[in-house]
């Protein structure tokens, strides 16, 4: 997800430093359109429509959680575009076009095949209000107290809803929020509900908060010399690409529930027959009425245990029918992983073989050794982070295999297991039968149509309640599995733009937010020399937060 986040963000940097250090600079002198530099015009009472976009929404939070900016990179196709948002600054990220706004409405005619500006938001609200709150010993402190302290460190991050922000955002958007502690300066780490992986000399805690969802997240650690990179928090839709099909499996539960009413009619029409029998026959033999009672309570329970093993045989065939999908859509997760990364390597070396799941790991390797890469700040670390998450895609599907042949061992097992309780319930039934016919020997034939009138008196009246129980149970499971899957993955709606509803040709939405690092205060050197104009390496680690000045 964050690999994927990157890789979108990062092209903008690609498409504006491959025009060179000249054009660079033109753009940003030219290009520029600032809300000062913006022109007045007459807005026409009809709406121009807007083009399709994508829209990447970054956040620079204060260390408490806090909205300090906000900035969205809007993504288009090249051609006449036309655009609405409420922003104080916009910058043409592609071209040295101008852009032309007039009040919320932004266009241009771009040759571009794919065209990004920028444009900072006016407003200062996210879907989620966060709060990051630091604790020492139990004893609250800020970021800047924090920084270079030693001792029990407690970080909680409260995730609640913003009234203040309309949209679906919240109930259809699932967060990542990941906190990275130092290796060596942290030990004794705790994090409830997180994964914590090794990356590069740091510990990556990662919470997942689905859709619609409050969260509490903390993490405790013994530390010395505290300093954080920063906190991180991507907001991205979910979409697994699953479909349940549970058509094949809502016709068998409706062919369950027809012959349930079938054998409550036909329970009737026996209890009936059995009725008139009694009223000629009743004497009953004392003797053999406890050891008959009992063989059929015996024959009863070996058929509800037969009917037990056969629901879990058939509901482990479920799910294993559903595994050749979980591995499809897992495969393809990995496939894109690989390919995003593959492409945005290709950028560094065209010549580099692609990386897959069984070379990554020795080419990535090579790459962070190959000859000048290292002068360049913070790229091992970059890639040491991508390695990461390979690792992560990779240990996913390699242990969602290990599941579905585990549901496929089980499936397996639970069908030896309704084998011999079927034979087991045959023979229960055998012995019923058997002990059947020496009660009819002991005893008269009155006693035992009476005894069995009544027990197919109270089978009559539990069959009424199972159909009674049945009925419609096929649309009532369907609605269930639809409102599982949607309390998981948010609804189905089309994504809607996070800058104006103005905007109805949204593609997607992202949204990457971190804070500030928490670090020593650094002794600025009053003679410093005027910044020099950054690389183009230099300004791809800055849009990866891995260059600063």
């Amino acid at each position: 997800l964050i690999i994927t986040m990157l890789l979108v963000s990062a092209s903008a940097s690609v498409s504006m430093s491959a025009r060179g250090p000249a054009a660079s600079a033109s753009g940003d002198e030219a290009a520029g359109v600032t809300a000062a530099a913006a022109r007045d015009a007459t807005s026409s009472s009809d709406q121009e429509p807007a083009s399709p976009k994508e829209e990447a929404v970054y956040g620079i939070l204060e260390h408490d959680g806090s909205v300090r900016d906000l900035y969205v990179v809007n993504i288009f196709d090249g051609g006449a575009i036309t655009d609405y948002g409420s922003y104080s600054e916009i910058r043409n990220l592609t071209t040295s076009e101008e852009l032309v706004r007039d009040g919320d409405k932004i266009t241009i005619n771009t040759a571009a095949e794919k065209f990004y500006y920028q444009g900072t938001l006016e407003k200062k609200d996210l879907p989620w209000n966060f709060t990051i709150k630091y604790f020492l010993d139990d004893r609250e402190l800020s970021a800047d107290e924090l920084a270079g302290k030693s001792g029990r460190l407690k970080i909680a991050v409260s995730v609640r809803r913003n009234d203040r922000v309309s949209g679906s955002f919240f109930d259809n958007y699932a967060l990542q929020v990941s906190l990275p502690l130092n290796s060596r300066l942290c030990s004794d780490i705790e994090a409830e509900n997180a994964v914590i992986a090794e990356a590069g000399g740091k510990k990556q805690i990662t919470w997942t908060v689905l859709p619609g969802k409050n969260a509490d997240l903390t993490a405790t650690a013994n530390v010395r010399d505290f300093g954080m990179d920063p906190v991180t928090i991507n907001g991205i839709r979910l979409v697994f690409g699953i479909e349940a099909d549970t058509g094949m499996f809502g016709d068998r539960i409706a062919q369950l529930a027809e012959a349930v009413k079938e054998l409550d009619s036909g329970a009737g029409e026996l209890l009936a027959g059995l009725d008139r029998l009694s009223d000629g026959i009743r004497e009953y033999t004392e003797g053999l009425k406890a050891f008959n009672e009992g063989i059929g309570q015996l024959s009863a329970g070996a058929v509800e245990l037969d009917a037990g093993a056969a629901a879990l045989r058939d509901g482990l065939l479920q799910m294993s029918n559903q595994n050749a999908l979980l591995m499809s859509g897992a495969y393809a997760i990995q496939q894109a992983t690989f390919d995003a990364v593959n492409a945005r390597l290709k950028e560094i070396d065209r010549e580099m073989p692609d990386l897959t799941p069984e070379n990554y790991t020795d080419m990535l390797s090579q790459l962070s050794q190959m000859p000048g890469l290292s002068l360049v700040p913070g790229l091992s670390e970059a890639l040491s982070d991508v390695k990461n998450q390979l690792d992560g895609v990779v240990q996913f599907t390699r242990g969602l295999e290990n599941y579905t042949n585990g549901v496929a061992q089980l499936g397996a097992g639970a069908a030896e297991l309704a084998k011999g309780t079927g034979e087991f319930s045959s023979s229960a039934a055998m012995l019923a039968a058997s002990a059947n016919e020496l009660y009819k020997a002991g005893a008269q034939l009155g006693s035992a149509a009476t005894e069995l009138r009544d027990g197919l008196a109270s089978y009559k009246a539990g069959m009424g309640k199972l159909r009674e129980g049945t009925s419609g149970i096929d649309s009532e499971i369907e609605k269930e599995i639809d409102d599982l899957l949607e309390d998981i993955l948010g609804s189905d709606e089309k994504p809607v733009s996070f800058v104006s509803e103005k905007n109805t040709s949204i593609k997607a939405v992202q949204f990457v937010l971190r804070t500030d690092p928490i670090k020593m205060p650094k002794t600025v050197n009053a003679a410093a020399s005027e910044t020099a104009q950054l690389t183009f390496w230099q300004r791809l680690l800055k849009l990866f937060g891995l260059y600063h000045d």
